[in-house]
């Protein structure tokens, strides 16, 4: 009767541990991801920045 409480719920844990995985691996590419947009916005604005052909001309 014991062991038959403890296989059941030794296979709760299989189900349990695999959605959790999942639940990691899409916040880890989430963080990745954001990581990413933010990195590729700073090189575009830096890039933007030290361009000279933005300025515009002075009037005399």
């Amino acid at each position: 009767m014991i062991i038959g409480a403890v296989v059941f719920l030794a296979g709760e844990w299989v189900p349990a541990w695999l959605w959790m995985s999942v639940t990691f691996l899409v916040a880890s590419l989430g963080v990745v991801g954001l990581g990413w947009w933010v990195l590729r916005g700073d090189a575009r604005n830096r890039a933007a920045e030290e361009s000279p052909g933005t300025e515009s001309p002075e009037h005399h």
